[in-house]
């Protein structure tokens, strides 16, 4: 579904899930995600060993420290979103936001500085981040990463990163991307519970 939606290319992106007590489906490397099938999916456990399938994706250690710094979480979502990824091309970010559709959707989504892929630098990049509570981020210069309960709202919130990404450099083009105020973006978290 990401790759139909144009938030991954063929091989970029990948998705990891809870599948019960200390196992996780990761989706595999260089496989491509227009094509992936279900039996693709590797199998592993939450050290990184494969129980079942091939070779997991080359970001397996940004899941994995994902994964052992919230024990609840359920799913990572790894995308790159063009528009969103252009914007941290450009310095640029998301937070903070020029709309609040986002805050109600997943909170602020700050931008965590470029780390190379595949790294253990990435993991120790966002650590932050997720300490701090946000639910979603953007890698500079490579993707966004959703933490959130099942896939189908990772890819949902990707959609919305991306959206709210268009409306930002539609803003630029046109002059000015004014975000709002923290107030306001106080205030809106507040409605939203967060």
């Amino acid at each position: 579904m990401l790759y139909e939606r144009g938030l991954i290319g063929p091989t970029d992106g990948n998705l990891s899930a809870r599948v019960g007590d200390g196992r996780l489906l990761c989706t595999p490397s260089g496989v491509h995600k227009g094509a992936l099938r279900e039996g693709d999916l590797v199998l592993l456990d939450l050290d990184g060993r494969v129980i079942r399938g091939g070779r997991a994706s080359t970001e397996l250690k940004l899941h994995l420290a994902l994964y052992a710094q919230r024990p609840g979480l359920a799913c990572v979502v790894h995308a790159h979103p063009p528009s969103a990824v252009g914007l941290t091309v450009a310095g640029w970010g998301l937070d903070p936001p020029v709309v609040p559709e986002i805050l109600f959707a997943m909170g602020r989504v700050p931008t965590v500085p470029y780390a190379s892929p595949t790294t253990s630098d990435v993991p120790d990049a966002v650590a932050a981040v997720v300490a701090a509570g946000c639910e979603a981020f953007m890698l500079a210069r490579h993707g966004s990463v959703v933490m959130c309960d099942d896939p189908m709202t990772g890819v949902l919130r990707t959609e919305i990163i991306e959206h709210t990404a268009k409306i930002t450099i539609a803003a630029r083009s046109a002059g000015s991307a004014t975000p709002l105020p923290e107030d306001e973006i106080r205030r809106l978290l507040a409605l939203a519970g967060r």
